[in-house]
């Protein structure tokens, strides 16, 4: 994709569902309005208290850079010594490669290194971006381009000769490019420079951002850990320098929460204990009755992979003591607290983590002290939960689980739930893991690995399960990526499979409306294909798969009001009225799909205001060819007899007034 197509990427500041609009069909949509319902609610504050911090709701990871975002960000960078020779590597190459630990400021130093570079654009391109696709692809003079936590998914055979391709293509271009990868240098091909990157210290940090409080530098040094994330040290001295308290801007990095879990772990605990807390991992916000009946289901698997000694009777042994364990988990001690909500106008008690950021680090904790027997326990256990019914909590504590061990949420839940062992229960609960992995900025570039994979190397069931991750907040996330890996996917599907991602495009679309600026991406790769078909005819099945998605396209209803997403993005996007025109020409003047086209334009101008009709309205008359200006005009015209409502009729008026003028300006056609 070149520079050109990316722009479109770049940040810029309805009515009831009708029985044949989309979403429906193949690809099931209940998982991501479930998704979108609880995480982008109002106020909604998903991610940020439980992932340590780093939760947040990330904007997209590709595309064109804001360059004032950026010089903001870089306002208090420190460069270590060893950027010297990744920034003497850049000059001479205009590749190189820096390889270090997540949160050691990676990122800031590409960034930084590209704008002293070159004043042009910037562009993040993806992260499973392969040597070979860095090769093929095209650069503009003078622009920078940056690689965050590069996923490497190329084979060893041919890393080094694409590495070096790369790297040609890069100069060749007068261009400048930077990757950043978690693996070490000695890992990486020997092609392009590669500087192994060392953290600042925690204090040089804090006193480029406070200056010479020593006071407040010293209390922060002496709590936050020398391998605290860059990011998250920037966003602790951004608050203390706002006038927050220190404490308080800690709490935001749950430190204490850290702390509480570790030394609650370090305690002896008993078997029930541990059972208990590693079930409310997975099953937070449950009524006390309902977490009691997973605890015990868990309870079940466990005896099965690790039974506990049979005891022998005891003679005169004491009465066994029945267990209070609703006041004994919610003892002076205990990680779990209730409490009470209104559900369906209903009083309940419902059992959760005293401090939200406990759970990633009770899971993190679990991670790193249980055996695998208790693993294989949890595994069956979750099977069976989500058998039931795609479940958003176990999700949450899956892809929460996988900032610690991403390699057995994969193994032991992505995969075999992709291939269908669940059937759709498994593939929703996959998508909804999946798309909560794109909260933290160490498992969104695994998601998407993961998911990359799928696409091209897997089955049936799993190409499915891909789009159905890349219709929702993988595409938020990588608008770019998700766009042509969905197209890829319905370009090579056969007959049998192809109404599935058509639909998934079409609810691609409806989750990009709704970034800002993105929904373009979509609209302008269907653009592109209409262009390349009037220089190099296609066959007759492709004409007809992208009119399939043109009209579903048109069609997919998402976002909070479940509206119609054309008209979102004819409201968010007036300047790219030209690309909707194009779209709707396509189809207005196919004659088998003229009349499915027209009833969904009478849709979309429900909503629309008298400027935003007039304005779709010139600008479909200018897409439509001449030829088939007069044909239009008597299908339209039919439809205004029987109009009822107004703006649809002051569209109409519009295309039939317009449609007359171009008649009359270009003369008869026939």
């Amino acid at each position: 994709m070149t520079a050109e197509a990316e722009n479109d990427d770049k940040p810029r500041d309805g009515g009831p569902a009708r029985e044949n609009d989309l979403p429906a069909g193949t690809i099931r949509v209940d998982a991501l309005n479930v998704f979108n319902d609880i995480v982008h609610a109002a106020n909604g504050t998903f991610g940020s208290t439980e992932s340590g911090g780093r939760g947040r709701r990330l904007g997209p990871d590709t595309g064109k850079l804001d360059l004032l975002e950026i010089r903001r960000e870089l306002e208090h960078y420190v460069a270590p010594p060893c950027q010297a020779r990744a920034e003497a590597a850049l000059a001479n190459d205009q590749v190189v490669v820096i390889s270090g630990p997540r949160g050691s400021g990676k990122r800031a130093a590409a960034l930084s290194m590209l704008l002293a570079r070159t004043e042009g654009p910037l562009f993040a391109l993806s992260p499973v971006i392969t040597p070979k696709e860095l090769a093929a692809r095209t650069y503009e003079p003078r622009h920078g381009y940056v690689v965050i936590d590069q996923v490497d998914t190329a084979k060893e055979a041919d890393t080094d000769f694409a590495w070096t391709a790369a790297r040609e293509a890069v100069r060749e271009a007068g261009a400048f490019l930077v990757i950043t990868r978690t693996a070490s240098a000695a890992d990486a091909s020997g092609a392009v420079k590669h500087v192994f990157w060392e953290r600042v210290r925690v204090e040089t940090v804090l006193r480029a951002h406070l200056g010479e409080d020593a006071d407040v530098v010293k209390e922060l040094v002496t709590v936050l850990p020398d391998d605290c994330p860059m990011d998250d040290l920037a966003d602790v001295a951004a608050r203390v320098a706002a006038g927050e308290p220190v404490q308080e801007a800690l709490r935001h990095l749950d430190i204490m929460a850290a702390q509480s879990a570790r030394e609650w772990f370090d305690q002896p605990r008993t078997r029930k204990e541990i059972v208990e807390i590693a079930a409310l991992a997975f099953g937070t916000g449950m009524t006390e009755r309902e977490f009691e009946s997973r605890l015990a289901a868990l309870e079940t698997q466990l005896e099965k992979q690790l039974p506990l000694p049979e005891q022998e009777p005891v003679e005169g042994g004491t009465e066994p003591v029945l267990d209070q364990s609703r006041a004994r988990r919610l003892g002076n001690d205990s990680l779990m607290k209730t409490e009470r909500l209104i559900r369906e106008q209903t009083a309940i008690r419902v059992l959760t983590f005293k401090d939200a950021g406990c759970r990633v680090r009770v899971l993190a904790e679990l991670s790193k002290r249980m055996p695998a027997p208790f693993w294989d326990a949890v595994k069956v256990w979750i099977h069976d939960i989500v058998a039931g019914g795609a479940d958003f909590e176990v999700a949450r504590g899956l892809a929460l689980l996988a900032t610690t061990d991403a390699a057995e949420v994969e193994e032991s839940y992505l995969e075999p739930w992709s291939r269908d062992e669940l059937s759709e229960e498994g593939r929703d609960t996959a998508a909804i893991v999946l798309w909560l992995m794109c909260f933290d900025e160490d498992t969104a570039p695994v998601a998407l690995r993961i998911v990359r994979g799928w696409t091209i190397f897997s089955s049936r069931s799993q190409r499915l399960t891909a789009a159905i991750a890349l219709s929702g907040e993988l595409a938020a996330k990588f608008p770019i990526e998700a766009v042509r890996r969905v197209w890829k996917l319905l370009e090579r599907s056969p007959d049998s499979e192809s109404e599935a991602y058509v639909r998934a495009f079409a609810v691609l679309f409806a989750t990009l409306v709704h970034e800002p600026g993105h929904g373009a991406v979509a609209l302008g790769l269907l653009v592109r294909v209409l262009d390349d078909f009037e220089v190099r005819p296609p066959q007759l099945r492709s004409r007809e798969l992208v009119t399939k998605v043109i009209l579903a396209v048109l069609a997919v209803r998402g976002g909070p009001r479940y509206r119609l997403a054309i008209q979102d993005f004819i409201h968010n996007r007036p300047d790219r009225l030209d690309l909707v025109a194009r779209l709707w020409a396509a189809v207005l003047v196919s004659r088998p799909h003229r009349r499915e086209a027209v009833h969904a334009l009478l849709r979309a101008v429900d909503l629309l205001s008298p400027e935003e009709a007039k304005a779709l309205g010139v600008a479909l008359a200018n897409a439509v060819p001449a030829t088939e200006l007069v044909p239009l005009r008597e299908s339209l015209d039919v439809v205004r007899q029987r109009q009822k409502y107004s703006d649809q009729g002051a569209l109409i008026d519009v295309l039939l007034e317009t449609l007359q003028n171009r008649r009359n300006t270009e003369g008869p056609t026939s």
